[in-house]
């Protein structure tokens, strides 16, 4: 397991980890950037698609300084905590990119866009293809190129390093939510419409990880989570507490944030394993990983509804 903090590797990014203190509803904090949370830097990647699914070179953005990367290769945020859905996938021999993280204008600067979207296409001009996809980004990383469509999380090393207790997450958010009643499920050759509502989230998680035999085991030492139903203007400075050790109603959690073991991480000898959460942490537990997952949708891959759109900017942890 990766034992070494972004949040030291990344000192010019934190301007040498120094504190902002703020005002923030009613009560003082001290602000502590995630490292390029201000979503002003993008990475380009310009892949190109192999000709049966139309041989076009795509752009993929990703949350890491500006620079430009051409041609099919691997990408690995060295510099940068932050994945994203945005990938390069090789399956089957069959070169193709999904992209629905982008940034977007904000006043003066920029955010980052997250968007539910459905690519469809043909191979070889017969086969029909649907695949719907929500816009994430998160802190951790993706091992490229992706081989299958089964899995969505097994080739992620989700969560960083990190050792501190902070209280909440602090960031200013927008979201588009269509609130249809219609649901899509499409997984690549089929298509299913089915009645139901998704959500953009956002969840903050600490954890207790340590290896045993090749597994990864966790307890769970804090939790927030928010889940946005409605269409909203930016909300600035919006505070998601965490809630240390058993939370008091474990029921209003969404699935992505009760203990489970659906996210997967490196061990020792270079294997994505699965991270099995075995139990709630006391709530003085010293956590040893940071977990942050934005979503344009909630309901698992390939799910959701197409449209929905939610924007992120400037994110803190607060002490």
């Amino acid at each position: 397991m990766r034992t070494e903090s972004f949040f030291h590797r990344c000192a010019g990014c934190l301007s040498a980890l120094a504190f902002l203190s703020f005002g923030l509803n009613a009560q003082e904090l001290r602000l502590e950037p995630l490292p390029y949370g201000d979503f002003e830097n993008w990475l380009v990647r310009e892949i190109k698609e192999s000709a049966i699914v139309g041989g076009n070179v795509k752009k993929v953005y990703a949350v890491a300084g500006n620079d430009t990367i051409k041609g099919n290769v691997p990408y690995e945020n060295t510099d940068s905590p932050w994945g994203s859905s945005n990938v390069y996938a090789r399956v089957a021999g069959v070169t193709k990119v999904n992209n629905n993280v982008y940034p977007d204008a904000r006043e003066e600067g920029r955010c980052a866009l997250l968007r539910t979207e459905k690519m469809s296409f043909r191979v070889m001009g017969m086969l029909r293809m649907n695949v719907l996809t929500a816009g994430a980004i998160y802190l951790g990383r993706m091992e490229e190129p992706v081989e299958s469509l089964e899995s969505t999380y097994a080739m992620v090393d989700m969560g960083i390093p990190f050792k501190g207790r902070p209280s909440c997450l602090v960031f200013d958010y927008a979201a588009k939510i269509g609130n249809s009643g219609q649901l899509q499920y499409c997984p690549g050759r089929k298509e299913e419409f089915y009645e139901g509502y998704d959500k953009a989230q956002v969840f903050i998680l600490l954890q207790r990880r340590w290896e045993e035999d090749g597994h990864v085991y966790a307890e769970r030492v804090a939790t927030g989570e928010l889940l946005v139903g409605e269409s909203t203007d930016w909300k600035e400075g919006f505070r998601l507490d965490l809630e240390y050790g058993l939370p008091s109603d474990t029921l209003r959690l969404s699935s992505s944030c009760r203990l489970s073991d659906i996210y997967y991480t490196v061990n020792s000898a270079g294997k994505h394993v699965p991270i099995e959460e075995v139990a709630w942490a006391s709530p003085d537990a010293e956590p040893t990983h940071l977990v942050v997952f934005i979503s344009s949708g909630c309901l698992g891959a390939y799910r959701g509804e197409e449209g929905n759109e939610l924007r992120i900017d400037d994110m803190y942890l607060g002490y």
